[in-house]
């Protein structure tokens, strides 16, 4: 499940979940569950990639805005020849060492 966090002052919400609002800097809110549904804004193809995630090169990162208005980096699973702005994303997964891992809803 993706969670994120309704600002108790400002009522947005943020995906970080820490003590401040990245918002309006309020300390109180409530966690509620996200979609995980949202829209591909932008993304890359990482070819070179960190030491630890080097056998898994090429693989592609992209800016997923949700549509609770929170966006966040994360893997884009498929084809990257295939993916536009503004596609359609659905969370596949929460992998431990690689975060939120969105699909593009064409590919499904």
């Amino acid at each position: 499940m993706l969670a994120g966090r309704r600002c108790a002052e400002c009522g947005r919400v943020a995906i970080d979940r820490g003590k401040a609002c990245p918002f309006c800097g309020g300390e109180g809110g409530t966690e509620v569950a996200l979609s995980g549904r949202g829209a591909l804004v932008s993304w890359t193809v990482i070819r070179v990639a960190p030491a630890r995630y080097a056998d898994e090169a090429p693989y592609t990162v992209g800016l997923v805005e949700l549509e609770e208005g929170p966006r966040l980096t994360a893997r884009i699973a498929g084809d990257p020849e295939h993916l536009a702005a503004g596609d359609s994303v659905t969370l596949g997964s929460i992998d431990a060492a690689r975060g939120p891992i969105f699909r593009s809803t064409a590919d499904a």
